[in-house]
């Protein structure tokens, strides 16, 4: 079995056993600087041995399939809108896949204006202003312009 683990302060990550549950923290330091995936083997003291992959990335992302909108404004006469679909999401940012039909040209640094329902029982309505980060394709990263610690719907989402 293959799981994630995180890193925490003074490079330390947490790994818990499949099947006993039981959890140890480990120094990872020697691991963070790999620009590869990080493999790591655990055994842990129930004598189960498991890998865990090295999340090194400062959030933890969701993968999802939300369909929603954004504008994007190029310039005083022009504006971008397009339909898109989220891949995945965390509570800095985002990553969508133009819809086919879009044929706007976006660029690294417009600003944004997104807006979707979460898939939660109450169907969340999510507006957020962020900025294009990378663009791969029809794949569009984005960071939303300001975080908000207090949004309620988007953090009880990310752990659900």
């Amino acid at each position: 079995m293959t799981g994630n683990v995180f890193i925490y302060k003074d490079n330390k990550a947490i790994v818990i056993c499949p099947k006993c549950e039981k959890s140890k923290t480990i120094d990872v330091s020697e691991d963070i600087g790999s620009k590869y995936l990080v493999r790591l083997k655990h055994k842990c003291s129930c004598g189960y041995l498991y890998i865990v992959l090295l999340e090194r990335r400062k959030r933890h992302r969701k993968i999802v399939n939300l369909p929603g909108i954004f504008i994007c404004s190029i310039s005083k006469e022009q504006v971008a809108k397009g339909l898109m679909t989220i891949q995945d999401i965390t509570r800095a940012g985002l990553c969508f896949k133009l819809d086919a039909n879009t044929k706007q040209k976006l660029n690294i640094g417009n600003k944004l204006l997104l807006e979707f329902n979460l898939d939660d029982k109450s169907r969340s309505l999510i507006k957020k202003e962020a900025i294009i980060r990378n663009i791969r394709g029809d794949f569009i990263g984005v960071e939303f312009s300001s975080v908000d610690l207090y949004d309620k719907a988007l953090g009880l989402y990310m752990f659900s």
